[in-house]
């Protein structure tokens, strides 16, 4: 029987629950990134090159400030990793909307795309930090349904916004933002082990190994690339399969996969409370599988219906291999590590998102439906195996390095 997310929910210490509230009501806000295009093209008339260059430009400034951000968790402390992100990248959104030009605008814009990232691992260290092994897995996936269902509430309000004044809307951005930064400030400690308890003068803490240089943490980076590399085809070549292609108008898109949201939102902290008696990288496996058989039989019937069967498979994929993924890289990080081991995993996320239409949308175009969708399955199977490869040789608790909690 899987039990309610409210009740998993109150389980957790209150300083994660606020922490998730405070991303639900940062992405409820998140307006930017969404409607950025937009307000490019039709306030500022920029040529579409245009916009494709400044998005990349900030698509970079994200890679790199999620990267940098989990260095400082690690060096300097979780509280202020977030504080500078979320009272930084704040401060510039809402300058941004009172930018009087686009000379002004650009250069924000950038500064922008390295800040407003830069909190992510921070968050995410927070909840290894404070919360025991067998929870982390809940946390995960609590905080990734507050993302999800801010993002859903946020899309509808900012493209209200966006049609009355794109100047309020990015100034609502920034005061969620800055909103989600004083929730930080007033009510999530300090979780940076070492941090307690050391005497004035004091040499700093030892800041652990580099993820770079840990073969089970770039096995399961490359894990992560391969997964999100196929997942973003859902913003990329699958608009164009069902809009063009199957010649359904582009609410259909829209409902089918703000349909991914709405099941994480019902079903994912429930679910990964209910399969924490099986083994997590054999779980994210599975997870793996689905995605790339979701994605895989596509194109073989151009229906809606069909549509919805690979939306409801895809979704469970993620459903499946996220959270297990994320609890496994906390507890396997040394403590004094773990920003920098989540902000790796994380990062290729963001390097996904730059790579996948450059590669993929030529390829969708020469292939067609029949050949470039099994093509994307085949990005996300062989992770399966590098995870079930993982399961046998890392996840024991002898050789878990991240199993202790914050007090």
């Amino acid at each position: 029987m899987l039990i309610s997310p409210s009740t998993l929910l109150r389980r957790l210490p209150p300083a994660v629950r606020l922490l998730i509230a405070g991303a639900l009501v940062n992405r409820i806000g998140g307006f930017i990134v969404p409607y950025l295009a937009i307000v490019l093209r039709r306030e500022f008339q920029l040529s579409a090159s245009e916009v494709g260059l400044l998005l990349t430009c900030y698509g970079a400034g994200s890679l790199v400030s999620v990267l940098v951000g989990g260095v400082v968790a690690d060096r300097l402390g979780r509280r202020l990793a977030m504080m500078l992100s979320l009272f930084g990248g704040g401060g510039l959104a809402c300058l941004m909307g009172l930018a009087p030009s686009i000379r002004v605008f650009i250069p924000l814009l950038v500064a922008f795309g390295f800040v407003a990232d830069l909190y992510r691992p921070a968050s995410s260290s927070v909840i290894g930090d404070l919360l025991p092994p067998a929870q982390r897995a809940v946390g995960f996936a609590a905080l990734r349904t507050a993302i999800n269902l801010g993002f859903a509430v946020g899309m509808a309000v900012g493209g209200l916004l966006a049609d009355w004044s794109w100047r309020v809307m990015f100034v609502a951005d920034g005061a969620t933002t800055i909103l989600y930064a004083l929730i930080i400030y007033f009510f999530v400690p300090e979780t940076r082990p070492g941090r307690r308890g050391r005497e004035a003068g004091a040499p700093p803490a030892p800041t652990g190994p580099s993820p770079w240089l840990d073969p089970v943490c770039l096995q399961l980076a490359l894990v992560s690339f391969c997964f999100a590399l196929a997942f973003h085809t859902n913003v990329t070549a699958l608009p164009l399969t069902i809009t063009v292609t199957a010649g359904y108008p582009a609410p259909v898109y829209g409902c089918l996969v703000g349909l991914n949201g709405l099941l994480i939102v019902l079903f994912e902290i429930s679910a990964t409370e209910a399969l924490r008696r099986f083994r997590r990288l054999r779980v994210a496996a599975l997870g793996m599988l689905l995605v790339g058989v979701g994605y895989g039989v596509t194109g073989l019937v151009l229906h809606w219906a069909w549509f919805l069967v690979t939306v409801v498979l895809w979704t469970a994929g993620e459903i499946l291999a996220t959270p297990q993924e994320l609890s496994f890289i906390a507890d396997w990080a040394p403590a004094e590590s773990r920003g920098r081991y989540l902000s790796l995993i994380q990062a290729t996320w963001s390097l996904a998102t730059a790579v996948n239409p450059i590669l993929f949308l030529p390829l969708y175009a020469r292939l067609g439906e029949r050949v470039f969708w099994p093509l994307d399955a085949l990005v996300a199977l062989p992770g399966c195996l590098v995870l079930f490869h993982l399961d046998r040789t890392a996840d024991r608790p002898g050789r878990l390095r991240g199993l202790t909690v914050i007090s």
